[in-house]
């Protein structure tokens, strides 16, 4: 999966983000830690307050890259020097320890019941996160269209995003290994799908 695909759409488009999660990934262009923000973001989406959810995915756009906003989906750094999440708030309780690699590894598979039961809380603020940040992305609509790349499918792609991963919340919150998967598989494709058309 890579769920930042719609940063290669943004950079082919103009926005000198660079690319994340090539090989060789690109520094993020600021100290300013995004994940504050998009946590309280986050906390809007499980609210269901779409009001506040639309105020701040704009405050976040305005203050924020969307690479910053991206690379927390990264695996967490266990020095500290990356602004990731990772899942769960104790580093390398639960692994794969990255929202990306998590949502990949859930989407293969149904995962033990006895370990859904232990990360449910934490997999379903891990969802809500991802919900928050495909608001962004959904803002960060490219300002040129170019061959393949169309505004629409950015959009299409990035509330596709959106609602599976919020439909992944709700299984994570259900403890229901089948509709845990998938869900991450539909998010994992919903991903991929734009990956495919908005990577160069």
């Amino acid at each position: 999966m890579r769920i930042c695909a719609i940063v290669f759409a943004a950079t082919a488009s103009g926005f000198a983000l660079g690319a994340c999660f090539l090989p060789s990934r690109v520094a993020s262009t600021s100290d300013k830690d995004p994940r504050p923000a998009i946590q309280k973001l986050a906390d809007a989406i499980k609210n269901n307050d779409d009001a506040k959810a639309k105020e701040l995915a704009e405050e976040l756009t305005k203050s924020n890259e969307l690479l910053e906003v991206m690379n927390t989906l990264e695996k967490r750094d266990p020095a500290g020097k990356k602004m990731a999440f990772g899942v769960g708030d104790k580093p390398g309780a639960i692994l794969p320890d990255g929202i990306e690699d998590k949502i990949q590894n859930m989407s293969r598979r149904p995962q033990p019941q006895k370990l859904i039961d232990k990360e449910s809380a934490d997999l379903t603020q891990m969802a809500y996160r991802v919900a928050a940040i495909a608001e962004v992305a959904k803002i960060k609509v490219p300002e040129k269209e170019e061959g393949m790349k169309k505004k629409k499918d950015w959009i299409e792609w990035s509330e596709a995003m959106r609602k599976s991963a919020a439909e992944l919340a709700e299984a994570a919150k259900g403890k229901d290994p089948a509709a845990i998967k998938t869900a991450a598989a539909k998010l994992n494709s919903s991903c991929n799908n734009c990956h495919g058309v908005f990577r160069d």
